[in-house]
């Protein structure tokens, strides 16, 4: 069903300027993604979209998907003044089309479900959203489970996130906790051994087995693991450097430790 807007100030318009925070979001439990490729994802995975915007003079030249959208009554696309949707993303290319979706959120209990092998990667307070996108494709790409993400990490719907991830963030579930306690409760009824990075005083990765039965910790970009977390660990690594880099990229990091669950089956 296609709807045709022509004031800035429609109630439709308003939302998607408010879900471009994070407590909008949170305000309204939905979230915007921008782009045919997200749009198409959050449409395959069956995700609850609110509805399907883009902008005017578009709709006689629109993919096939989006032609089903128009013609179905169950789907609402509403076509908006060129000018209006271009102010509505921070994308510098044009996106062409963005999707309202309902917040879909994961509890603890998610890590019930699986399999006492399978890992999981817990980020402790990642700030970076470039580093997010990327720490979520790969663990969706080294066969993780699931992400368990601290207070402080920044928001997995972000626009920048979302562009990020390339779509991966429907793959794997995020679950946000509030505290270390919550946390520790979490990965303790899971029995995984915990795993940190640890510059100073880990044993080299490759001498650990990484590959299964895991909760990887990722430490914030600047300060590293928080003490707390270092204290709880089981197992904490390094990854040898030569020269005088003192330390890796968070995600590039990450990547490597990851990559030993392909490498250990």
């Amino acid at each position: 069903m296609l709807i045709r807007i022509t004031s800035g100030d429609n109630s439709r318009i308003r939302l998607v300027r408010k879900l471009a925070t994070r407590k909008g979001r949170a305000a309204e439990g939905r979230f915007a993604v921008e782009g045919r490729n997200l749009v198409t994802e959050v449409l395959e995975k069956d995700l609850d979209v609110d509805f399907i915007m883009i902008p005017a003079g578009a709709a006689d030249d629109v993919p096939d998907f989006i032609r089903k959208c128009i013609d179905s009554p169950d789907v609402t696309v509403c076509e908006v003044p060129a000018r209006e949707f271009a102010g509505l993303t921070d994308a510098e290319n044009g996106i062409g089309m963005l999707a309202v979706v309902r917040l879909r959120e994961y509890g603890p209990d998610i890590l019930d479900g699986l399999r006492p092998d399978d890992n999981v990667l817990v980020l402790d307070r990642i700030q970076d959203p470039g580093n997010m996108g990327t720490l979520i494709r790969t663990a969706v790409a080294a066969g993780y489970k699931a992400i368990v993400a601290m207070s402080g990490t920044v928001d997995i719907y972000s626009p920048k996130v979302l562009r990020a991830t390339a779509g991966m963030v429907f793959e794997i579930p995020v679950i946000y906790v509030p505290d270390n306690e919550a946390l520790m409760g979490m990965l303790g009824r899971s029995g995984r051994r915990i795993v940190v990075t640890d510059v100073n005083g880990g044993v080299p990765y490759y001498e650990e087995d990484l590959s299964r039965g895991i909760a990887l910790i990722i430490g914030n970009e600047g300060s590293g693991v928080s003490d707390t977390l270092m204290e709880t660990a089981d197992v904490r690594v390094t990854l040898p450097m030569k020269g005088r880099i003192e330390s890796l990229n968070a995600a590039v990091a990450a990547a490597i430790l990851m990559y030993e669950a392909v490498r250990g089956r």
